[in-house]
């Protein structure tokens, strides 16, 4: 993996080659750099082939514990709780295969760009008999809608670019099919960092609304009224005020 940190946004690549299966150590890896201390966003990208291809099989069929098939899919729960209840903004660009964890991994970010090829995304758990937990279903059922739900989730259809953006599965694409990957690459990535800078200038508000967005949580407006007289709230609205007035 490669990380790097610009601006407070931390960007993981998680391999240059390679499917970028979330074996243990490289899910435990990436939850340990989701640091709110470190950074106030994140962006995960792969490579122009695969995003990521999910677990490792093989890791799972050698497993003949309990114990170490419980440590490979608890490890891979963790990592997507990580990204959902990360306080800043977690963004995936998917150019490449996105399967099964794969594809759950760029579900449990908060924002995913694509682009145009010939990679799938979806979940094929159901073909191989392997479960999905209610967690997970859930973090499923935060990007998809009611209507595509049971399709996503149970029908193991690996969807085109296109056909995933219809789906929820992506919620914008960059670039065109005549662009290459590296260009549209770079061009996603641009627009995450906009994004996550966007998200980052908006402070604490963000932070609270994506906690809410997540799970139930009580509000008290007497936090929205503090936050109104805060010095980088007056700010930011005289700043609105101002360019209005132009107009």
């Amino acid at each position: 993996m490669n990380i790097s940190v610009e601006n407070d946004i931390k960007i993981i690549k998680m391999g240059d080659k390679g499917p970028n299966l979330l074996s243990v150590d490289r899910a435990q890896k990436i939850i340990q750099e989701l640091n709110y201390d470190d950074c106030k966003a994140v962006i995960i990208l792969g490579n122009e082939k695969v995003f990521s291809a999910g677990l490792n099989l093989k890791d799972l069929s050698n497993a003949k514990d309990p114990k170490e098939v419980s440590l490979i899919f608890s490890t891979l729960g963790n990592l997507l709780n990580a990204c959902r209840e990360f306080p800043g903004p977690v963004i995936s660009i998917v150019g490449g295969h996105a399967i099964a964890g794969g594809c759950l991994l760029a579900l449990a970010s908060d924002y995913r760009y694509g682009m145009h090829g010939l990679h799938r995304m979806g979940l094929n758990e159901m073909a191989i008999g392997i479960d999905l937990p209610p967690d997970m279903l859930k973090i499923i059922s935060h990007s998809i809608s009611r209507d595509n739900l049971f399709e996503v989730a149970t029908q193991c259809k690996m969807y085109t670019p296109s056909e995933a953006l219809k789906k929820g599965l992506i919620n914008e694409m960059v670039g065109n099919r005549f662009s290459g990957k590296k260009k549209a690459t770079s061009s996603a990535l641009l627009k995450a960092k906009k994004l996550a800078e966007f998200y980052i200038n908006a402070g604490e508000p963000f932070v609270r609304l994506k906690q809410s967005l997540m799970r139930d949580t009580d509000f008290d407006y007497q936090t929205l009224i503090d936050n109104w007289f805060s010095p980088s709230t007056q700010e930011k609205v005289k700043s609105v005020m101002s360019s209005l007035a132009k107009k």
